[in-house]
C-alpha cells in the first residue's frame, strides 16, 4: 500500500526528500502557492504517512495507556480522541502524541522517528498479566490530514456528517475507496 500511494504521488509530480535512508516523503507537488491558498480558502491534504501509527488493542488498554502516558485515558470513549505525552522514567518527553478511541483498540499517531523508541517503552511496561497487545501499524496503513475552511464539505460529500462541529480528536473510521490515479484538477464534473 506504501508503495502503491509513493507511485501515485511521483505520478502526479511530487518532489520528495529522504526522512531517513529508507523513507523518502513528498514535500511538494510544485504547486507550494496553491496549495497555501487552498489549505487558507478551500481545502488541502496533508500525506501524514510518514508518522508513526501503533495500535493498542485487548481489554486493559484504557487503563494501560492511561498509566503510561500523562491524559486520562480512562474516560475516552469510542470516537473519541486526545493528545497525551509520553516521558521516560526521569520525566523527560519522548513524543506528543494523538489518541484516537475504537471500539476494540487505541490507535497512536506518533512523530515519525519515534514509534520504535514508544514501542520499545510501551512493551518494556506490559506484565504478563496485562490484557495489552501492541501493533506497529505503520508500513501497513497511511495517514492524511485534510486542511482548510472547506473540510466539512469535503467530508459531506463521502457521507461523513457526524464530526463537524465536534471537539479535537473526535473521529470515525470509513472505508476509503481503491488507491487511483490522482485527480489533476479542473472542474469535478467533467
Amino acid at each position: 500500500m506504501i508503495q502503491e500511494l509513493h507511485d501515485i504521488q511521483a505520478a502526479a509530480g511530487a518532489i520528495f526528500a529522504e526522512l531517513t535512508t529508507a523513507e523518502t516523503v513528498p514535500v511538494s507537488f510544485g504547486n507550494d502557492a496553491a496549495a497555501i491558498v487552498a489549505a487558507k480558502q478551500g481545502v488541502a491534504l496533508y500525506d501524514r504517512t510518514h508518522w508513526g501509527r501503533i495500535q493498542i488493542s485487548d481489554s486493559d488498554r484504557l487503563r494501560f495507556l492511561h498509566n503510561q502516558s500523562t491524559n486520562n485515558f480512562n474516560i475516552l470513549k469510542p470516537g473519541q480522541g486526545c493528545d497525551t505525552v509520553f516521558v521516560t522514567s526521569t520525566a523527560r518527553t519522548i513524543d506528543l502524541a494523538t489518541a484516537y478511541a475504537t471500539e476494540d483498540a487505541v490507535l497512536l499517531l506518533v512523530s515519525p522517528n519515534r514509534r520504535r523508541q514508544l514501542l520499545d517503552l510501551l512493551d518494556r511496561y506490559i506484565f504478563p498479566m496485562d490484557r495489552v497487545e501492541l501493533t506497529d501499524l505503520t508500513d501497513t496503513t497511511v495517514a492524511f490530514s485534510i486542511l482548510g475552511p472547506e473540510s466539512n464539505n469535503l467530508l459531506a460529500k463521502i457521507g461523513v456528517t457526524e464530526l463537524e462541529n465536534q471537539p479535537y480528536a473526535t473521529h470515525k473510521s470509513i472505508k476509503a475507496p481503491p488507491l487511483s490515479p490522482p485527480y489533476q484538477g479542473g472542474d469535478e464534473g467533467g
